[in-house]
């Protein structure tokens, strides 16, 4: 038996096509996406959220599950079932192997391209949603509101808002700090 956790915050879902999955393997799906959770209609698959939004706060709750989950296991269980992680975050696959490791468990990776060179994707994802924001700022907002919008992970969200900032294309309103505008090109 096999248990998937997949960090859709992460990678989205277009990786389960890519899974071979029994009827008696579990696939939790972690997302507070609305658009991802929709998706999450087939019936072998359990979508997880209702954790909080921010930054890894879906890796958190990974971990907290899959402790959860090994810590009501027999020995008996421990032996037959393989844990495996579906995400791109180097970060969370050490607390994940960690976790499996101290709980005796097997895990393993779907076959997953970790990306190593982060600069040369965000340019080519950042771009168009970096277009979407400004789009979006026609009003002064909060980066909340923007986020929620555009309904995309805060990490992705936060890679892009920070280039803005960084090359002056947007800026706080000086009336009211939580409050974004874009900043006129002249």
């Amino acid at each position: 038996m096999k248990i998937y956790y997949v960090d859709a915050e992460n990678i989205g879902l277009s990786m389960l096509d890519e899974l071979t999955i029994s009827i008696l393997d579990r696939v939790f799906v972690f997302t507070n996406s609305e658009s991802l959770k929709s998706t999450c209609s087939n019936a072998l698959l359990t979508c997880v959220t209702g954790y909080p939004s921010g930054q890894n706060q879906a890796d958190f709750y990974i971990i907290a599950h899959l402790s959860n989950v090994l810590a009501h296991l027999s020995k008996a269980e421990k032996k037959a079932i393989e844990f495996n992680l579906c995400s791109k975050d180097q970060n969370l696959w050490k607390a994940f192997e960690f976790q499996c490791s101290l709980a005796g468990v097997k895990s393993s990776a779907p076959n997953i391209a970790i990306e190593t060179q982060i600069s040369n994707v965000v340019v080519t994802i950042d771009t168009s949603l970096e277009a979407k924001i400004l789009k979006l700022m026609s009003q002064p907002i909060t980066s909340i509101q923007l986020q929620q919008k555009l309904n995309i992970s805060q990490s992705n969200f936060t890679t892009s808002f920070n280039q803005l900032i960084k090359t002056g294309k947007i800026k706080r309103q000086e009336k009211s700090k939580k409050l974004w505008l874009r900043v006129k090109s002249t």
